[in-house]
């Protein structure tokens, strides 16, 4: 007996790449802690706990959990008609026009929006943005929406969430390595605006503009690598092709970017390496179409 399982036709695939920028400035929260320890600051240099050194003292240098959100940049790409991806929308949210609680509310509310069955896809993001990405909702007391309720349960969902710094190491059967660090080894562009030490620098002095262009440059970083994973298993397409569209259209949505001359330049470069391999091959493969021109 043959049995039909009613099933929904899927759309087409849909992805959601995040990046986000935080600094330590929850100082009131850290004396919080401090005061639940009984703690007070002293003359001497010693830890508080035995084996710790000063800075990985969290009495003295507060953790990851005191950090607040202050830039987030999010990116959904959809499929495109001839194979692999494009720019569906690409939104940052950051001070100084946003607080913490606006920056996660911006980025709940692009996940709400993107269409159901959405991937997320992050480079570490199950190690790091997602934990502070839910330490903020928890602490602005907002809910996930419906369909990113797996973020709940450590976002470790592996049929939502494309974690390259996982996918790409066989499940960590590798060293964790940086994600300029594999963007390199494909001549990949990352890291335009700054060097990442300088983030918490930028922070400090207000540079928002520079902190949201850092943001925003690993989240194309996070593109670029997964249109290479695309052309995996959707060879529709070639991946220079996919990827200087995907450039094309960064430059169009974010002109007034310091990135884009990078970026452009990337495309020009590609575009004269092109021809000039064009021509070689009309050289070889056809020598009578010179005589014809002349």
């Amino acid at each position: 007996m043959k049995i039909d399982f009613p099933t929904e036709p899927r759309g087409p695939r849909s992805y959601i790449i995040i990046d986000l920028e935080s600094a330590v400035l929850d100082d009131t929260g850290h004396r919080r802690y401090q005061a639940m320890e009984r703690w007070s600051p002293g003359t001497d240099e010693q830890t508080s706990r035995r084996g710790y050194q000063r800075h990985e003292d969290p009495l003295k240098t507060p953790r990851w959990p005191f950090q607040t959100v202050v830039t987030a940049s999010v990116m959904r790409l959809v499929d495109h008609p001839d194979g692999n991806v494009e720019i569906a929308t690409f939104e940052t949210f950051s001070a100084p026009d946003c607080d913490e609680r606006g920056v996660i509310a911006g980025l709940v509310q692009a996940f709400a929006d993107a269409p159901k069955n959405t991937e997320l896809v992050t480079w570490g993001g199950a190690m790091h943005d997602l934990p502070l990405l839910l330490c903020a909702v928890l602490r602005h007391k907002m809910t996930l929406p419906h369909d990113w309720r797996w973020m709940a349960f450590g976002g470790d969902g592996r049929v939502h969430h494309v974690d390259f710094a996982r996918v790409l190491t066989g499940g960590f059967k590798m060293k964790p390595i940086h994600q300029a660090e594999y963007a390199a080894a494909l001549d990949i562009p990352a890291k335009i605006t700054a060097a990442p030490f300088m983030v918490t620098k930028l922070i400090d002095q207000g540079r928002w503009d520079l902190v949201a262009e850092i943001c925003e440059g690993d989240v194309i970083t996070g593109a670029c690598l997964l249109i290479r994973w695309r052309r995996l298993f959707d060879d529709r397409a070639e991946a220079d092709a996919a990827e200087d569209r995907l450039l094309r259209q960064i430059c169009e949505l974010k002109p007034d970017r310091g990135y884009v001359a990078a970026l452009q330049a990337r495309r020009d470069a590609r575009f004269a390496a092109q021809l000039t391999q064009a021509a070689n091959d009309a050289a070889v493969l056809a020598p009578w179409l010179n005589d014809e021109a002349a």
